[in-house]
């Protein structure tokens, strides 16, 4: 007989509280993107995420504090999505495709707004 044991990780109670903090800041799910169209597919969103997190970590700005990867339901599936900061969510849509006009219409505001400070 073959067993298999997996090693649960347990948290302490330290690690609990950061995380309640930090799920306080995560007030927007990357699924939204698909619903206003920034995005065309799960798989286009999840390389906009990917990205977004690149960005995080080269700026060395904590994944923990931005981005959680959740599960729920959609159309009776269930999916995955992420909860995002909302820093992380305009990350997000920064990465997205540009040729969506979202995309496309934040980049450019972006834009106007960095030279007109």
């Amino acid at each position: 007989m073959l067993v298999t044991i997996d090693q649960t990780r347990t948290s302490t109670p330290l690690e609990n509280f950061l995380d309640s903090l930090a799920d306080r800041q995560l007030t927007c799910y990357a699924s939204d993107l698909l619903q206003q169209h920034g995005c065309e597919t799960m798989d286009e969103l999840s390389q906009a995420v990917k990205r977004a997190t690149e960005v995080c970590n080269c700026m060395h700005l904590p994944l923990r504090e931005n981005f959680k990867p959740v599960y729920r339901s959609k159309n009776g599936e269930v999916v995955q999505d992420w909860r995002l900061s909302p820093m992380a969510y305009m990350l997000t849509v920064l990465n997205a495709d540009a040729k969506t006009d979202l995309v496309a219409r934040t980049q450019i505001e972006m834009v106007r707004r960095f030279f007109n400070q």
